[in-house]
């Protein structure tokens, strides 16, 4: 397992960070969010941003309303 760090975005601002032990970046995000996600982020909505806690590859996710 690898370590992430989870990031609850409101624009380019950190609402919230937290840190997990998962499998992949998709892994981390199921076991941090309980809502239904898509990849990507829409103009003016919250979004998550997910990153490799050793830097790297950073994946972005909306919640599904």
């Amino acid at each position: 397992m690898e370590s992430f760090r989870v990031d609850l975005m409101n624009g380019r601002k950190v609402v919230r960070s937290i840190s997990v032990a998962a499998q992949s970046h998709v892994h981390a995000v199921v076991k941090t969010v309980p809502k239904p996600l898509k990849p990507g982020k829409a103009p003016g909505k919250p979004w998550i941003r997910v990153r490799n806690a050793a830097g790297g590859k950073a994946s972005s996710f909306q919640v599904v309303d």
